[in-house]
């Protein structure tokens, strides 16, 4: 069997990392295991370097499992760290809470006549009429080549509601006219009604969620939002809307979109 090699200049991704380091492990246990086998002396040389590739084994292991959790956004390639990294920055700059104390909050004059408490009614009141339900969505960098992000949206209950208790028949989908020429229907309910698209620019979805023994359904919107990036292969975006002119929505195949 031929013994695995290291050539440091060929690894360029992440997962080729990862990959070398259990060919390091391979290679050290062999190395420990084959001394134990050839050194005779002294007697408590050859059980120690057993031990060790032993002992070897569940912290390499230990190590990869830390990596791919706690570590897992450092893991990425290049240009996919580096967009996770300047989102991080971008959010998180000169971040404060501002449900700190309300001593540590400077007073502000309202701008509204609506008292807080109604305000609060209205809030629960959303609640109410949606009856619990929102669209929420994830994305990741495309895989698909001319798009910038692969979306996930979804339903998701609030509390307890319709969707836990398997009352919504299906989620009617609307993104415009470059993602389907009409609305999408989902009746995957034990994905959570959930719908997958890639895209070159954010966009507004709406949905009409049918309830069982509704007549009406519950109407729902999102802004669907990530990262686009400023430069490199969609100047020709960036520079649309630093011109003021509409911005196009949606993938720039239409036959890219797709739901699954």
């Amino acid at each position: 069997m031929t013994e695995p090699r290291i050539e440091p200049h060929k690894i360029k991704s992440p997962i080729q990392l990862l990959a070398v380091w259990f060919a390091a492990l391979v290679l050290i246990d062999s190395a420990l295991l084959t001394a134990a086998v050839k050194i005779a002396g002294p007697v408590w040389l050859p059980p120690t370097l057993v031990i060790a590739a032993i002992v070897f084994v569940p912290v390499f292991l230990g190590s990869a499992i830390l990596m791919q959790t706690k570590f897992r956004p450092q893991l990425q390639e290049d240009l996919f760290y580096a967009e996770w990294l300047q989102r991080r920055e971008l959010l998180f700059n000169d971040f404060s809470a501002e449900n700190a104390p309300l001593l540590d909050v400077p007073a502000q004059a309202p701008v509204t006549t609506e008292t807080w408490n109604q305000r609060e009614e209205r809030r629960i009141m959303r609640y109410q009429v949606q009856e619990g339900l929102f669209l929420v969505h994830a994305w990741r960098p495309s895989q698909k080549r001319g798009q910038v992000a692969d979306i996930v949206i979804w339903l998701h209950q609030h509390k307890s509601g319709p969707l836990n208790r398997g009352e919504v028949e299906s989620v009617e989908y609307h993104l415009g006219p470059l993602f389907f020429t009409e609305p999408v229907v989902k009746t995957n309910s034990g994905e959570a009604f959930k719908l997958e698209v890639s895209a070159y620019y954010p966009m507004l979805c709406l949905a009409r969620v049918f309830v069982r023994n509704k007549s009406e359904p519950v109407e729902l919107e999102r802004y669907i939002d990530f990262e686009v990036p400023s430069g490199g292969a969609y100047d020709s975006v960036s520079h649309a809307v630093s011109a003021g002119l509409p911005a196009p929505e949606g993938p720039a195949d239409p036959a890219i979109a797709h739901d699954a």
